[in-house]
């Protein structure tokens, strides 16, 4: 009996080795020593919009054609969107729903290379930050934005006057305002500064396809940034078939000098 269960318990143990055993697909070939991640010099040269789904444009120093742009900060790090790289330019696109994740997360790009017998992560963590402005021809006496704050269910946007009962339209969504956490009642009749809670896909379409949020009349831009790059006009459609969010390209991607 006690030799069973001692022949188990190796067993047990063998299995359990076996399965934290690092394979060559994670860290590369047997006798490969991986180092620490080091610091990636990139650059967002451009942030713009092609067939509905948000473009970067990025060069870099001594990068890598092996490359993954991921989810940042506390979220799952899986890989979003598509495109090409060279060791010295990144195009890259991302979809709506992509976007939404980005806003709150931040993106991180990793370049993979190879140094003799050493694996090498490069790694550049890029933010993600949105922006909110009104139209020039809305109305003196219509609804202004106040402040807006970013949170983790969406945009915290407020705007004042409102009229009581006045919902915030993003075009996937009619929004009522939120109700504070503090409020046990309605607000007073004479409180017209309203909060509305836009959530993150909804701006992500807003801003994808060029739809401005409305409010009682008055129209608000929204817009974003990756990288302290700010999103610039949407290129003319071209002769190109569409392309599907993610898939760039190969004209899109500079040639290497």
């Amino acid at each position: 009996m006690i030799r069973r269960r001692s022949l188990a318990m190796v067993s047990a143990i063998v299995g359990a080795l076996s399965g934290c055993a690092t394979g060559p697909g994670e860290h590369g070939p047997p006798g490969e020593t991986s180092v620490e991640d080091q610091p990636l010099d990139m650059a967002i040269d451009a942030l713009d919009i092609v067939h509905g789904a948000l473009r970067l444009t990025a060069t870099m120093v001594d990068g890598a054609a092996d490359l993954s742009v991921r989810l940042g900060g506390s979220c799952d790090h899986r890989e979003v969107g598509g495109g090409l790289s060279t060791p010295s330019t990144l195009v890259w696109s991302l979809g709506d729903s992509e976007v939404a994740e980005a806003i709150g997360c931040g993106l991180v790009v990793r370049a993979r290379l190879r140094d003799g017998d050493r694996s090498v992560n490069k790694v550049a963590q890029l933010e993600v930050a949105v922006d909110m402005t009104a139209e020039a021809d809305n109305a003196e006496d219509g609804p202004q934005l106040q402040t807006f704050l970013m949170s983790e269910f969406g945009l915290q946007v407020v705007f004042a006057p409102v009229a009581r009962g006045a919902r915030l339209i993003t075009g996937d969504s009619i929004l009522e305002a939120a109700r504070a956490e503090s409020e046990e009642v309605e607000p007073a009749a004479d409180d017209d500064t309203r909060q509305f809670v836009v959530p993150w896909i909804d701006f992500a379409r807003s801003v994808l396809r060029r739809r401005p949020l409305q409010l009682d009349g008055s129209s608000f831009v929204t817009s974003l940034s990756v990288g302290g790059t700010s999103l610039q006009g949407e290129r003319p459609d071209s002769h190109t078939p569409p392309q599907e969010p993610g898939e760039i390209a190969s004209e899109d991607l500079p040639e290497e000098g």
